[in-house]
C-alpha cells in the first residue's frame, strides 16, 4: 500500500508538477518577449517620429511620410499591448511557476511542518495546496475576464 502512494506521488510530481511548471515558464518567458519586443517598438517609433519630421523638408520632405507610418506603428504597437496584456500575462505565469516550484521544494525537503512527515498525508497536503496554486492563477483571470465590459453591456 505505501508504494502505491509512492507511485503516485512520483508520477504526480513528474506528470502534472513538473509539466504545469514548464507551461508557466515557457509562457512567462513568450509573454515578456513580447511585451519588451513591443515595448522597444513603441520607445524606438516614438523617439524616430521628432527626429525625421525635423528633417522632413526640401529634398527630404518624404520622411514625414515615413513619421506618419511610424506613428501608426506607435498606435498599433500599443494597442496590442493594452489589449493582449503581455505584461500581466508575463507577471501571472512568472509568479505561478515561482509559487509552484516553492511549494515543490518545501515537500521535497520536507521544510514545513506539515511536510514533514513525509508520508501520504503530506503528500496529499501537497497536492492540495499546488491544486491550490493553479487553481488561483485561473481564478485571477476568470475574475479579470468578468470586469471586461462587452460590446453589448454598452447598450
Amino acid at each position: 500500500m505505501e508504494n502505491d502512494w509512492k507511485a503516485l506521488r512520483d508520477r504526480y510530481l513528474k506528470e502534472r508538477i513538473e509539466d504545469q511548471f514548464k507551461w508557466y515558464e515557457r509562457k512567462s518567458a513568450s509573454n515578456k518577449r513580447w511585451f519588451h519586443r513591443l515595448r522597444t517598438t513603441v520607445i524606438v517609433s516614438g523617439a524616430l517620429i521628432p527626429l525625421l519630421v525635423g528633417y522632413a523638408n526640401g529634398s527630404l520632405e518624404w520622411l514625414k511620410y515615413i513619421a506618419g507610418a511610424l506613428g501608426a506603428v506607435v498606435a498599433i504597437s500599443e494597442g496590442i499591448l493594452s489589449l493582449r496584456r503581455y505584461r500581466d500575462l508575463w507577471s501571472t505565469y512568472r509568479l505561478a511557476a515561482e509559487r509552484l516550484n516553492r511549494e515543490r521544494w518545501l515537500y521535497e525537503n520536507n521544510a514545513i511542518e506539515e511536510y514533514a512527515s513525509n508520508d501520504e498525508a503530506a503528500f496529499r497536503r501537497f497536492v492540495q495546496r499546488a491544486e491550490q496554486i493553479m487553481a488561483s492563477e485561473n481564478d485571477e483571470w476568470k475574475s479579470y475576464l468578468q470586469q471586461i465590459p462587452t460590446s453589448n453591456s454598452n447598450k
